[in-house]
């Protein structure tokens, strides 16, 4: 009996032993699974994985991004900007040189056709008035006077006259170019009053307006107005 009892009583301790035994194999496990997922503190992942120091990590990760920086700075100076035009090395872009103006110079103006003194104001019925420039605006031959009259003003002398003439209107147009064409004068018609014809004749500052229509008769009556000049562009 007493055997027995010994016997069963180390079947005990054995099984509590051997209990034992597990627990703490376990925890033992347990804790070297947890140091060996912990990462050290103060330590990232990367350098901890690779054996590296932090600080080199970091500096070489700074160098990397500087050296990107400068070569897109780089670039980006190196690179014209866009629509200018760029020189070949060694030359020197000049300005470009405006055109010279084409055209021809302009004409001088007109010599006078009047000179001072001008005469005083004045008007005549059935002749020419005293002033008149016949010289210049000369009446068709066998022409009749009606009027007549000049009026100065500040260098210029306006001048008026009705006459009639003993032909037909082309024939009194075409002697008013004649005498005045020679004098660069230059004509072009303007519009007139049913049944007249009116041409104006220009020389610089200077005109002459004529203005004709047939009588009952079949003469030709005409009208001057005039403004000529003392001086040229007067």
């Amino acid at each position: 009996m007493i055997a027995k009892r010994l016997v069963i009583a180390g079947v005990g301790i054995a099984a509590v032993l051997g209990g034992t035994a597990v627990v703490l194999d376990q925890v033992t496990a347990g804790q070297s699974a947890d140091s060996r997922s912990a990462p050290v503190a103060g330590s990232s992942p990367t350098a901890s994985g690779s054996g590296a120091d932090p600080g080199t990590a970091d500096a070489a990760t700074a160098a990397e991004a500087g050296g990107a920086a400068t070569a897109e700075a780089t670039g980006a100076a190196a690179k014209p900007a866009e629509g200018s035009a760029s020189a070949p090395a060694g030359r020197e872009v000049l300005p470009a040189v405006s055109p010279s103006p084409s055209g021809l110079p302009m004409p001088p103006p007109p010599a006078p056709l009047i000179s001072l003194p001008l005469p005083a104001t004045a008007s005549a019925q059935g002749k020419i008035v005293d002033g008149f420039p016949a010289d210049v605006i000369a009446f068709p031959e066998g022409t009749v006077v009606v009027s007549t009259g000049v009026s100065s003003a500040e260098g210029s002398l306006q001048i008026s006259a009705d006459a009639i003439a003993a032909s037909s209107q082309a024939s009194v147009v075409g002697h008013f170019q004649q005498i005045l064409g020679p004098l660069k004068f230059w004509s072009e018609p303007v519009q007139a009053a049913e049944g007249q014809q009116s041409m104006r004749f220009s020389r610089g500052n200077d005109s002459v307006t004529l203005t004709t229509s047939t009588t009952g008769t079949g003469s030709t009556r005409f009208m001057l107005l005039a403004n000529l000049h003392a001086a040229a562009g007067g």
